[in-house]
Parts: C-alpha cells; sequence; structure tokens
C-alpha cells in the first residue's frame, strides 16, 4: 500500500472511535441540569447584575466548594452570550472536545520520537469510551474533569519544550487549571520538581514567583467547605481504595468480581507506574539520551505520573471512609484511562525496527476489544442516568394536577434555555388513564403490571419487576407513575446489566430482564397516590393505572455538603 493511503487509511481508523464516541454522546446528552449545575444559573443571574468589572471578576471567580471552576462559568457565560439561554449539553460538548486535545498530545510526543504514525491507532480507543459516561453528560463535571487534566497534560508539555515562548504559554495554561479544579493546583509543585530535574535554573525561578502568586490569589478568600467524610479509613481501605482508583479501568471487564479486579489492575498499573517513574529519574540524573524528544518525553511522562498519583492520594484519603467502591466510579476512571496511555507510550517508544508493527497491532486488538466492552458494560448507565434527568425535570415542572408549567418569565427562569422533552407528546392522556385506569396503547401493559410489585418500605418506596424484556434504548422503557388528588409524579425504572455475555455481545440484549427503582419519600410530598405504569415502546405510549394506592409520609434528606 502507497505511504499515502495507508496515512489515509490510519488517520480514518483514528476518527472511528471518535466519531463513535461522540455519536453516543450525542445520542444521550440531554440539557438538563444535575446536582451542582443548577449553581451556574446562580453565577449567571450575579455576573449580569453586576456593575463593576471587580464584581463580575468576583462572579467569576467565587469558591465552589473546594473549587475555583472560572473556566466552566467562562464557558457558560460565553454559551449564554451566544444563544441568549445556557445549553448545558453546550458545556458537556466543549468538555467532550477538550479530550481531542490529549490524543494530539500523544501524536507530537510519538512523532519527536520517530515513532509512525500508526503508533498513535491505540491511544484514542483507550482514551475515548463510555466509561466516563458521568462526565460525558454533566455540563460543570465535563469541563472541570475533563479540562483540568488535559490543561494540566499540556502546561507540563509546553514548560519544558526548548522554545522560551512555549515556557511563557504553560504559566497561562496553569493559571486557567488552577482556576478550573482544584487538582489542578498539583501542577504548581509537580512542575517545580520537572524544571529543577530538567536544570531550567530561570525557568525554575519564574515557575517558582508565579506559583506563589497563584496560590495567594487562590487562597485569598478561601474558606474551607464543610465535608461529610471523617478521614478514619484504615490503611487496608486505603490500599484497597488507591489501588481500585488507579485500575478502575477494569471495571468493564467481563468477570464477576469487578472491584477486585479494578485492585489487581491497580496494583500491576502502579507497579508500572513507580518503574517508568525509577528509570526515569535515573535517566534524567545521568542524562543518558540519544536525543532531546526523549529526555523531554521522560521529564513529561515523570510529572504525568505524579499529578495522577498524587490525584489519587487525594481522592483516596478523602473518600476512602465512605467505601472503597465508590473510587471506581466514572468521574476518576480518566486517571485510570490516562496511566494506561503513560504505560503504552513506554511499551511502544523504545521498540525499533521490525518488532513496532507487531506490537503495535496486538495492542489495538486489546484497545478495540476493550473499547468495545466499555460500550456494552456501561451503556445502561447512560440509560439510566438519562431517565433519572428527564424524570427530575418532569417533577420540577409539573407541579400541579393540571399539568400547566408554571409561566414564570422572570429574568432567572428564561437563563436556561427550553429543552422539549418526549413526554409532552402524552400529557394530554396522563387526565383519560386518571378516568379511567387506562390510555394509550395498552396491550400487555395490564400483565405487566401484575407483574410488577410495589411496597411502602420505611423511607422509600420499592417497586420491582422480574419479566420486562425491552431492548429498546434512549427514552424508551418503563416509567413509575404517582397520582395524587394535587398532582403527578414520574420515576425512572431503571434496567441492570445483562450478565449473559453471550447474550449481550452476539445479540445486543443489554439489559437484565426487569426493573427496579426505590422512591425516596423525601421526593414525594406526603399524600395518598394512585400508583401506575407508563410504557414508551419506541413511539407507542401505554398508561396503566392499577388499583393499588400507597401513602408515604415525610422523611428528612439527609444534606451532602461535600462536592463530589
Amino acid at each position: 500500500m502507497p505511504r499515502k493511503a495507508l496515512h489515509i487509511f490510519i488517520f480514518i481508523a483514528i476518527l472511528v472511535p471518535i466519531f463513535i464516541y461522540f455519536w453516543v454522546f450525542d445520542f444521550y446528552a440531554i440539557n438538563i441540569p444535575k446536582w451542582d449545575d443548577h449553581t451556574l444559573k446562580e453565577f449567571l443571574l450575579n455576573y449580569t447584575q453586576a456593575t463593576t468589572w471587580s464584581e463580575r471578576w468576583a462572579a467569576l471567580a467565587k469558591q465552589h466548594n473546594e473549587h475555583r471552576i472560572l473556566l466552566t462559568r467562562l464557558v457558560a457565560l460565553i454559551d449564554y452570550q451566544i444563544f441568549g439561554a445556557l445549553n448545558y449539553v453546550h458545556l458537556m460538548l466543549v468538555g467532550n472536545i477538550m479530550l481531542l486535545g490529549v490524543i494530539l498530545l500523544c501524536w507530537l510526543i510519538l512523532r519527536a520520537n520517530k515513532k509512525p504514525f500508526y503508533t498513535l491507532l491505540p491511544i484514542p480507543f483507550i482514551w475515548l469510551t463510555l466509561a466516563s459516561w458521568e462526565n460525558m453528560y454533566w455540563g460543570m463535571a465535563s469541563i472541570q474533569n475533563f479540562g483540568v487534566v488535559v490543561l494540566v497534560l499540556w502546561a507540563l508539555y509546553l514548560s519544558i519544550l526548548p522554545q522560551f515562548g512555549y515556557f511563557i504559554l504553560s504559566l497561562f495554561i496553569v493559571a486557567i487549571a488552577v482556576v478550573t479544579s482544584g487538582n489542578g493546583l498539583l501542577i504548581l509543585p509537580i512542575g517545580a520538581v520537572i524544571l529543577f530535574l530538567a536544570k531550567k535554573g530561570s525557568r525554575f525561578g519564574i515557575w517558582l514567583v508565579m506559583s506563589g502568586l497563584y496560590i495567594y490569589l487562590y487562597f485569598s478568600t478561601y474558606s474551607t467547605p464543610d465535608s461529610n467524610t471523617t478521614h478514619r479509613a484504615g490503611l487496608l481501605d486505603l490500599f484497597k481504595g488507591y489501588m481500585a482508583f488507579l485500575g478502575s479501568f477494569a471495571e468493564a471487564f467481563p468477570v464477576q468480581d469487578h472491584l477486585q479486579v479494578c485492585i489487581i489492575m491497580g496494583v500491576v498499573l502502579f507497579l508500572v507506574a513507580v518503574s517508568i517513574i525509577s528509570t526515569n529519574l535515573f535517566r534524567i540524573v545521568l542524562s543518558h539520551y540519544e536525543y532531546q524528544a526523549a529526555r523531554t518525553t521522560d521529564l513529561f511522562c515523570l510529572g504525568t505520573l505524579l499529578f495522577i498519583l498524587g490525584t489519587a492520594a487525594i481522592v483516596v484519603y478523602s473518600r476512602a471512609d465512605l467505601g472503597v467502591g465508590p473510587l471506581i466510579t466514572s468521574r476518576y476512571k480518566i486517571y485510570s484511562f490516562l496511566l494506561l496511555i503513560i504505560g503504552y507510550l513506554y511499551v511502544v517508544i523504545p521498540i525499533r525496527g521490525s518488532f513496532l508493527s507487531p506490537y503495535v497491532s496486538g495492542i489495538v486488538f486489546f484497545t478495540v476489544l476493550y473499547n468495545i466492552f466499555s460500550y456494552h458494560y456501561h451503556l445502561v448507565d447512560a440509560f439510566n442516568l438519562r431517565k433519572q434527568l428527564t424524570t427530575m425535570q418532569f417533577n420540577n415542572t409539573y407541579v400541579t394536577k393540571n399539568l400547566k408549567p408554571d409561566k414564570d418569565t422572570s429574568f432567572v427562569a428564561n437563563l436556561v434555555a427550553d429543552t422539549p422533552m418526549f413526554y409532552e407528546k402524552w400529557l394530554r392522556l396522563l387526565p383519560v388513564a386518571t378516568r379511567q385506569s387506562f390510555a394509550g396503547t395498552t396491550r400487555g401493559i395490564v400483565e405487566l403490571y401484575n407483574q410488577t410489585s410495589v411496597q411502602t418500605l420505611d423511607n422509600a418506596v420499592q417497586v420491582r419487576n422480574e419479566k420486562y424484556s425491552s431492548q429498546l434504548l434512549q427514552d424508551s422503557g418503563v416509567y413509575i407513575l404517582l397520582s395524587s388528588k394535587d398532582r403527578y409524579y414520574l420515576f425512572p425504572a431503571y434496567r441492570t446489566r445483562n450478565a449473559n455475555r453471550k447474550q449481550l455481545f452476539l445479540k445486543q440484549q443489554y439489559f437484565a430482564p426487569g426493573f427496579g427503582v426505590d422512591i425516596p419519600y423525601y421526593e414525594i410530598v406526603p399524600d395518598r397516590y394512585a400508583v401506575g405504569l407508563v410504557r414508551k415502546h419506541g413511539d407507542q405510549i401505554g398508561i396503566y393505572f392499577g388499583k393499588d394506592s400507597i401513602t408515604t409520609k415525610a422523611v428528612e434528606q439527609e444534606i451532602i455538603r461535600k462536592n463530589w
């Protein structure tokens, strides 16, 4: 194959995981604020009402829990000014696009080390997967959690390039990283260590001065936020949590004990990281290099590994008392993937001659296989998250029985762009179903209701079904409908993963039979409710109220005081 045609083929192959990632993103992304996203409305209100530049700057730089989220707020402001209303999908898109900066950076490193273009192939298959579903579909977290990683890596890389202009640029990127997320502060000591090892005295001095300035600006008005954590985890829990954090990419492996395999892979990656760090320090100190790019690569990768291990230590220390399981959550997986990528670089860069192609081909095979596992495994997470967000939007919008949304014409009410919701098309069916117990396409829905159990517990309504078998995606599925004399509530019927791997991978049956949800009483006004099901099967809608009813009571909600 001609060299030019080969490059075109490889370029297209690299675009495949990028296209799939953003296609899946578009399929499930929806303009509904999640948790901390709501604070962006407060920011826009404060900013637009500010009368001086100091007031506007205060709104941008205001502390959010332990973080400064200036970059997120700036993107939200730009989006609001361009489109006239904030759209959280735009924020998600910006954060996800930023991930592409790591792929570009890896290519620059590989090219500087005289590696052929095809060695970049495994990177996007490792980096872009549905394993990061929570950051993908969360406006604030997308920019904060993705953005800080990309900014830190670019700041490290530019700071050690020979051209002094790149170093000056890195200082600006460092400033942005620091006000993107709290762990961006790690770049300050890590960058100082890297520049010291690089024997760049003037840069080291400038870095220290600017770091002092950044730290002063960050903490001059800082107040310690409240926390739900106690920092009382034992050494064993800290060890297991640390390793699980580092190996969290392995959750998608087709095994029974996902937490255990994450811990095992975390141990492996930790040993790999220690090996790379020790080797790099030895070579840097002794200056055993054939060319400049090799030294730059070692310095960059050393800084990146310190950033990963340092972030892991901070997160595990602050979260381990809540259990090991939450440490493999989707929000943190980006660091596990980054550790994999650094490991890959230290496999492929030293290889010379004809051995390179089979090594890369084998790695491509396994990364593609992992990519497939990840999408199949985490599709259920994205599916359930979308249902959670859309039903929350329903309950916040329709607070009276007449199903007429509050016509709030105030400035605050119109800060966020309107988003058409799938349930708007069948709102007219709800009064019909309330009067005659059914509406719409109801074939089989009575049997479905009879297969579903509804129980009232001490603090929640428990709904369970073990027979439902639909495999339709996006907004299709079953919803729990509660109706009192004053209003309706809509809740998602969550699905679980299909543990049968043959059905999952060969027949694309993502969901196990059945559904379930626990509806906390604190989400419902205490009252007596008729219980119904809404079944959405493609464009067909069926609603059915059974003869059962429940009575809820008032309970207090635990206050979460920590930004996750």
